[in-house]
């Protein structure tokens, strides 16, 4: 009979198995952005001009570091979240209006954050209580848009003319801030999920809830790191969308969802958890923002870019099945 100690071994092993296999599983994502980039390049007229690509940089990075924030979410074995829009404009509409009201940036900031970590933290309370993850969260996200759309009247919020500091630079170094939000981010995420003892403890939660519970691991402490962890990522990307615009409504961003769902599963992340990381969802980010791009300059009508993006989706997850079936056998 295995023990509890015997397992431990055995458990870090498997971690850092997975960790060895996911850094060596990037290059067909690298080849993946890189014949994206060319294609588009080649086919698509403006594709290749500088404020196009800004663009593009700009929507995957609010992708990206919503993405790259849920990955530890999926991780833990439970699934994705359906409300992170409604978090992301709640983010939004808050740093806007308490900036209206002539308080400081900073302030502005942990308010929109400490609002989103909250529900970020209720949430996981509940799932952790043994809720469907996907039913919490839709649910969350429907009383959030209902609240945000009360309190604003379906309007427009904007800063009322204050000033939002150093976030209201629209380039740095030729780069949107959110750039620079999206890359470290990523890095402060990879490094949690591969370097710390929290993140090795996510990977396994989500690989076999059996051995992390003879570890010691909660599921309860894990299930509450990835909500936090996706709430913070959500109240970040929507500060940045919040100064970058100037102005935000209850509705804005409707299909961030599904993109930011699509980035980590196209990043190679198992949906059933204990298999991917962060930096796989940062490329899922990219890919999916350089595919609607592409999309959009041709003219596809909307209906048609969410098929497609659909369609990648599901062939993408195909694949990764048809290889994890092979890898077992």
């Amino acid at each position: 009979m295995t023990t509890q100690t015997d397992a431990r071994p055995a458990a870090t092993a498997t971690v850092i198995s997975r960790l060895g296999t996911d850094v060596a599983g990037l290059l067909p994502l690298v080849v993946a952005v890189v014949a994206l980039f060319a294609l588009g390049a080649v086919t698509t007229a403006g594709f290749a001009a500088p404020e196009n690509i800004r663009a593009v940089l700009i929507a995957a990075s609010i992708t990206g570091i919503v993405a790259v924030s849920m990955t530890f979410l999926t991780l833990s074995g439970n699934y994705v979240s359906l409300g992170v829009q409604q978090s992301t404009v709640l983010a939004a509409l808050l740093f806007l209006h308490t900036v209206a009201e002539g308080h400081g940036v900073t302030l502005a900031i942990l308010v929109s954050v400490l609002a989103v970590v909250a529900v970020g933290v209720a949430q996981g309370i509940v799932v952790a209580l043994g809720m469907n993850t996907i039913i919490t969260t839709l649910a969350t996200g429907s009383v959030l848009f209902g609240i945000t759309a009360s309190a604003s009247g379906s309007g427009v919020v904007t800063a009322e003319g204050k000033s939002i500091g150093w976030l209201d630079a629209s380039l740095v170094f030729g780069l949107p801030i959110a750039v620079y939000g999206f890359v470290a981010v990523t890095i402060l995420a990879t490094l949690i999920s591969a370097r710390t003892v929290i993140g090795r403890k996510v990977l396994l939660a989500g690989a076999n809830r059996r051995t992390a519970r003879l570890n010691g691991i909660s599921a309860t402490a894990t299930t509450l790191f990835g909500f936090v962890a996706l709430s913070l990522g959500a109240a970040i990307a929507g500060v940045l969308t919040a100064a970058q615009l100037g102005q935000a409504t209850a509705s804005d961003m409707p299909s961030l969802t599904i993109d930011v769902v699509a980035a980590v599963l196209v990043g190679g992340t198992a949906i059933a958890g204990g298999y991917g990381s962060p930096i796989r969802s940062a490329l899922g980010a990219i890919t999916i923002a350089l595919l609607n791009n592409v999309m959009v300059l041709n003219n596809f009508a909307t209906g048609w870019r969410f098929a497609i993006q659909g369609l990648v989706v599901v062939g993408v997850v195909c694949l990764l099945q048809y290889l994890a079936r092979k890898r077992a056998n």
